[in-house]
């Protein structure tokens, strides 16, 4: 059956077709979810959130001409809104953000620690992770979808177009304004870059 087929037997009350949407979408939700909270079980429990909210939505959803979108939406504002509420902004994989600004390589940013490490080393490193963290948990709520949807789901401007609903520009902009955000909040300037600017510090 077509997704369309699938909300249409959902809004008749066939529980089958409710089963079937979720076997096709359950992976795609389950893994946006957790691309944001970086916990399974939360992951788990927003995944049928967003289930539940699809079961609810049906009559909507006859609109939709891609389902997939609006699922990822749902996935995102749910996961978003967990994140924040429950204070938990420490993600535990930054390795794509620290590649982003050049902190690590792709090769080592996640080994174990050799006995020639320095200790202080490590400290600065997880230090650092604890930084990004925030700072991504920090920006405001289309930035960090946009970013994260670019970033962690490796999708194309066009597509997150698509799933939020915006323009291409509006698109590039957020990402251009969640990077430049990241930045500033991760790399600050030198005590000589910020006297340069004959700036207090």
């Amino acid at each position: 059956m077509s997704d369309q087929e699938l909300i249409k037997a959902i809004i008749r009350g066939d529980n089958s077709a409710m089963r079937e949407l979720i076997g096709k979408y359950q992976d795609l939700v389950l893994n946006t979810c957790y691309k944001v909270l970086r916990s399974r079980e939360d992951a788990e429990d927003i995944s049928q959130e967003v289930f539940i909210e699809t079961y609810r939505s049906a009559a909507a959803l006859r609109s939709e001409d891609d389902i997939s979108y609006w699922l990822y939406r749902v996935s995102l504002n749910k996961s978003i809104n967990h994140l924040r509420k429950s204070q938990n902004i420490l993600f535990r994989s930054l390795l794509q953000i620290e590649a982003l600004f050049g902190h690590s390589d792709t090769a080592g940013s996640h080994r174990t620690p050799m006995s020639d490490d320095h200790p202080g080393d490590t400290l600065e490193s997880a230090e650092r992770q604890e930084m990004l963290a925030r700072a991504v948990a920090s920006l405001p709520a289309m930035q960090q979808k946009a970013f994260i949807l670019h970033h962690y789901e490796d999708m194309p401007y066009k597509e997150i177009c698509q799933v939020l609903n915006l323009s291409l520009s509006s698109v590039e902009s957020l990402i251009f304004r969640a990077r430049t955000s990241l930045k500033r909040k991760c790399c600050p300037p030198s005590t000589d870059q910020l006297r340069n600017k004959n700036l207090k510090i």
